[in-house]
Parts: structure tokens; C-alpha cells; sequence
């Protein structure tokens, strides 16, 4: 008997697959988490700033009412009216929910929908870049050994906004590579209504997208290109003037969030930003956890950071692929390859010279900001040998495990 012939799988079954696979080995993984720390969606959270402040906009006011019985919330104080303190674009994403369900929403189960749709993008970037089998352990490795865990599937007011934003600048950057300008664009705009300082990797996108229309209309000039895509600044301007407006009616000034009415660094000596604060915070960066005896577990630090190689080896694996990359492509010097480096590097600076380096949390969160674009540039930097990627199991194997033994141990803490 003849066998029937065989269905060729489409390629868009293949990605929905991989995205699939990837998504439960990450969603298992912060199951895991919460079967030890009892820290479940449905539990309620007291750090909803988002969620207060969408509920006062339903309402019809930009301060929050109750700001002064709100003690354990970071709130700006100015003319005796207390602000949600942070970049507002989470709070736009909270508007239905808190109009459902007000100041009861439980922002976890938002952080966990967007993790998962930041998963889906990453495998959606890798299978764009490379087209390979080991697209699965690369996943896994950036949200596995960078950090990304402790903040995954928590609804609190600092990490749902860095959530939203690593997922938001994945988005930007698949889009791009896409050539769609409008999307990717006004993705970076939500992504910088979290975390303001992803500005910096505005010409990243850029040069995707002139490379783009470069290779589809070779014939057109910088120039025409440009005027043909003028609608494509509608999303972030809009997005822009909503950041300034709101700025401004609460702070006086367009470009002031309100960190700067904080009572943490109205109090504070040198402010917010100052470059005295630089050296300790490189310091912070690189300091081990402490060893008192045999007899004793390590100390580690949960405030303002620890050793980075220890929670993101990933970093330490990016930059030897960059290194290898330059070396056997020296007549091949693409900008990415100057540009990200050296955008991360300022990005890295600026957050030293922060008065802090996130507060509490087991790892260094502020680094995560910079994970999406660098997983990007690591997939075309990154050897195509298997032998580079069997060398990285052990590494990446060490980082879940820390990064999972520790944000347990981090949570049971505090909870």
C-alpha cells in the first residue's frame, strides 16, 4: 500500500507553534514561582498607582484624592496635591479595566497577557533573523538569565511598567524590521510612556526602517522617503503631547514626570540625577554577595542591585558574540554594531547617575530596559555554530536557576 503523502506545515503554523512552546515554558516557570511564594494574580495589590490614577481620571481629576492616606505609595507632593509619580502610559492601558472594575483590578493577570505577548515578539524576531532550530533555548535564556522573572508576574506599580516596556520595544523592533513605521514607532512612543530614557534607541529603529525602504524603492532619495512616510509620526506625536499636556497641567513643566516632587529626592542632597552618585552605583553593579562561613548561605543584596553577571549572564554571552562578530566580519561593520553598543553605554551611565539602582528587587531590573534591544542585536551577532550555543547551556542553566532560587527567596521576604 502507498503511505499517503506527507502535509507540508505551513510557515505561519511554525511560528505559532514556536511562540506557543515558548510562552508555556515561561508561563510554567512563573507558575513555579508562585507555587513557592503564594504570590498568586488573584491576590490584590496595595503598589496600584496605575490603576488609582486611571480610576481619578474616570473621575475627572489628575490628583489622587486619597493621596495622603496613601503612605506606602511613591506619590509627588506639589500644592498639596499628591500625583502618581511615574510615566503615564500604563495607566492608559488601565483605563477599561479600572472603569470595570475600579481600584480592585488585579494588574497581575495584565502582567502576565503582557509577558506572554512579549515572548510571542521574541520568537517572532529570532525566526526573522535566523530561521533555526535553537530558537527555543535562546528564548528561554533571555527571559530566563536576565532578571525578567521577578518582574514578570508582578502588577506593582514599578514592574508592570518595565514589563510593558521590554515588550513594548520588542514590538517596536520586529516592526520595524517590517518596515512598518507606523506600528513600530508609536510602540516606541508607549514604550517611553513607561520608561522615558528607551528614547535613546530611537535611531536604532530608524535605521531599520530607512534600510527597509532602501532595499524595496533602491531609487528613492533620504529626502522622498521621508515625505512619503510623514504619517507615520502621527502615533508618537500624538502619544508625545499627551505626555507633555499631562506633565504640565499637573508639574508646571512638559518634560517633569514628577520624580522630581518625590519626597525621596526633594530630600535628597544631590537630587535625582548627579554624577557623585556614578561610582557607587558602578560599584553596586559589580559587588558580589557576601559569604560569612561555611556553615551559611551567601547574603545577597535585594536593594539597589548585585553583581550583574550573576542574574544576566546574558550580557556577558552578547558581548562575546559582539567581539566574535568583529573580528570575522571586519570589512562587514553594519551601524548596528557601532550604534547599539554605543547607545547602551550612555543608557548605562544615565541610570548610575540615578540616586538609586531600583530599590528593592533581587537582580538588577534597570538593566532589563536594555535586554530587547540587545537580544535583537546578539541574533545577528551571535556565531551560527551549535558549538557557540552548547558552550551557553551551562551558562544559561546557572542563570534560570539563580534567577528562579532567588526570586523565591526575594518574595518570601518580603511577603
Amino acid at each position: 500500500m502507498m503511505s499517503e503523502p506527507t502535509r507540508a506545515v505551513s510557515p505561519r503554523r511554525r511560528q505559532a507553534a514556536f511562540s506557543c512552546q515558548c510562552v508555556l515554558c515561561v508561563l510554567l516557570g512563573l507558575l513555579a514561582v508562585m507555587m513557592f511564594t503564594g504570590y498568586w494574580p488573584m491576590h490584590h495589590t496595595p503598589y496600584n498607582s496605575y490603576v488609582r490614577q486611571a480610576c481619578a481620571w474616570l473621575e475627572g481629576r489628575l490628583d489622587l484624592a486619597d493621596g495622603a492616606t496613601l503612605t506606602w505609595l511613591e506619590l509627588a507632593i506639589r500644592d498639596g496635591k499628591y500625583y502618581v509619580s511615574f510615566p503615564p502610559f500604563p495607566s492608559y492601558v488601565m483605563l477599561p479595566f479600572a472603569a470595570i472594575w475600579g481600584v480592585h483590578f488585579q494588574e497581575a493577570w495584565l502582567a502576565l497577557a503582557v509577558t506572554a505577548l512579549g515572548v510571542c515578539y521574541a520568537c517572532a524576531i529570532y525566526r526573522r533573523v535566523c530561521r533555526d532550530h535553537r530558537g527555543l533555548f535562546w528564548i528561554m535564556f533571555l527571559y530566563f538569565g536576565t532578571g525578567f522573572l521577578f518582574i514578570a508576574f508582578n502588577g506593582w506599580v514599578w514592574f508592570i511598567a518595565q514589563n510593558m516596556c521590554f515588550t513594548l520595544s520588542l514590538m517596536a523592533i520586529y516592526h520595524a524590521m517590517r518596515g512598518q513605521g507606523t506600528v513600530s514607532l508609536t510602540a516606541w512612543a508607549c514604550a517611553m510612556g513607561c520608561r522615558p530614557m528607551v528614547m535613546l534607541y530611537l535611531p536604532v529603529l530608524l535605521w531599520l526602517l530607512y534600510r527597509h525602504q532602501r532595499r524595496h524603492h533602491p531609487q528613492d532619495a533620504p529626502w522622498l522617503i521621508i515625505l512619503r512616510r510623514w504619517y507615520w509620526v502621527i502615533g508618537p506625536a500624538v502619544l508625545g503631547a499627551s505626555y507633555m499636556l499631562l506633565n504640565y497641567l499637573r508639574f508646571g513643566d512638559v518634560f517633569e514626570f514628577g520624580h522630581n516632587f518625590l519626597p525621596e529626592f526633594t530630600r535628597a542632597e544631590h537630587g535625582q540625577f548627579s554624577v557623585l552618585y556614578i561610582w557607587d552605583n558602578i560599584k553596586a553593579l559589580l559587588r558580589l554577595p557576601g559569604w560569612v562561613n561555611q556553615e551559611e548561605p551567601l547574603s545577597f543584596f535585594y536593594m539597589n542591585g548585585m553583581a550583574f553577571w550573576l542574574t544576566n549572564p546574558f550580557l556577558i554571552t552578547m558581548t562575546i558574540a559582539w567581539i566574535i562578530a568583529l573580528r570575522s566580519r571586519p570589512r562587514k561593520f553594519p551601524a548596528l554594531m557601532l550604534m547599539l553598543p554605543l547607545l547602551t553605554l550612555i543608557y548605562v551611565l544615565i541610570i548610575c547617575a540615578h540616586r538609586t539602582l531600583g530599590g528593592w528587587h533581587f537582580g538588577n531590573r534597570y538593566l532589563l530596559d536594555i535586554m530587547p534591544w540587545l537580544f535583537f542585536a546578539f541574533l545577528h551577532w551571535k556565531p551560527k555554530r551549535d558549538t557557540f550555543a552548547a558552550w551557553n547551556v551551562p551558562i544559561a542553566f546557572f542563570a534560570a536557576a539563580v534567577n528562579l532560587i532567588g526570586t523565591v527567596a526575594t518574595y518570601n521576604k518580603w511577603l
